[in-house]
């Protein structure tokens, strides 16, 4: 949360098994990890984000820390819950394949920055 509250109002989460956001994480973690070394510190497949034996009851801690796991398996998986005073699930479909989270506490300072077009300087120009 004290990163995303400067980023969104709200969080979307495909949660429709195969293929969803939860399937595909340890995937970008690799990718992001090939980037940014840190996210997965000394483990470049990010073996550590993933899930025990396939099985998503059984996430690695790290995985267990992760905000997408929280919100997609809040509710879904005995014993992951959401702190309602971070976010607030305010969309859900009939089946549960699509989920919209409410960010609490978005930071105002953030998006008055974004909204001055001073600090836009690192788009090319003409981008926006």
């Amino acid at each position: 949360h004290s990163l995303i509250r400067h980023l969104a109002d709200y969080v979307l989460v495909w949660a429709g098994g195969r293929g969803d956001d939860l399937m595909k994480s340890p995937h970008m973690a690799r990718i992001g990890n090939s980037v940014y070394r840190d996210i997965c510190p000394n483990d470049p497949t990010c073996s550590h984000f993933g899930f025990y034996e396939n099985n998503f009851q059984k996430p690695t801690p790290m995985m267990a820390k992760s905000l997408l796991y929280n919100l997609h398996s809040s509710d879904v998986i005995p014993g992951v819950r959401i702190d309602q005073r971070l976010f607030r699930e305010v969309y859900k479909s009939r089946y549960g394949l699509v989920r919209i989270f409410q960010v609490m506490n978005v930071s105002m300072e953030s998006k008055n920055w974004i909204a001055n077009p001073e600090n836009l300087v690192c788009d090319a120009p003409g981008s926006w």
